[in-house]
């Protein structure tokens, strides 16, 4: 199908528009592997919950965000004043325009999981903290047991300790490296049962120091 030049320069808009925040966004977690720590200490709402609703819209300035709606079912770490929550993430489809961003993984309707949100009043292009890696899927085993995976669902089968994960040594800032989409400390494992849901969130509460 031959696409119009209004719709070629619209998509050039778009892109020139999404690299310039990528550019200028002084936040490198989205493609900065990062540790479980890291994570808790920075995000500021960490919650697991229900996606219930999604829709995709245009703005004035022709970028695209979907809004995400969940129902929450517990907070692990922040507080909250309602059960619903929504977050914007860049991109999504409107009609038969599509703005598509690279390696970014959307929660979809109906899916468990838990959540790191890096900040409630700030928008960003991917609200999740290190994107993918602050993304949990919970799926139900064939016994019922709830699990913890990652957004592309591999199972998590283990945490290392916090300290056996600090990559440095004494004078020294930890070793930084590219994300491949799992925390640097999970432990994943596609022969071995996940971790339940129960034993991955009791890692986060010990990290935080709550019973």
């Amino acid at each position: 199908m031959k696409i119009g030049n209004h719709v070629t320069l619209k998509f050039i808009a778009i892109w020139m528009g999404l690299l310039l925040m990528l550019i200028s966004n002084g936040n490198t977690a989205s493609v900065r592997e990062v540790s479980l720590n890291e994570m808790l200490q920075q995000s500021q709402f960490v919650f697991e919950g229900t996606v219930t609703a999604i829709e995709a819209r245009e703005t004035s300035r022709k970028r695209i965000h979907t809004y995400v709606t969940f129902e929450i079912m517990d907070i692990i770490k922040g507080e909250y004043q309602s059960n619903i929550i929504t977050l914007r993430f860049l991109g999504g489809t409107v009609g038969d325009v599509t703005m598509a961003v690279s390696d970014m993984r959307l929660p979809q309707e109906g899916e468990h999981g838990i959540y790191f949100v890096e900040s409630l009043e700030r928008l960003q292009v991917n609200p999740l903290y290190g994107w993918s890696q602050g993304h949990f899927i919970v799926e139900r085993d064939v016994t019922d047991i709830e699990r913890i995976m990652t957004n592309r669902r591999l199972p998590i089968t283990a945490v290392m300790d916090k300290m056996q994960n600090e990559q440095m040594t004494p004078g020294k800032e930890p070793i930084q490296a590219l994300s491949k989409g799992v925390v640097r400390d999970l432990v994943v494992d596609q022969d071995k049962k996940s971790l339940t849901v129960d034993e991955f969130k009791r890692v986060l509460y010990e990290r935080i120091g709550r019973k």
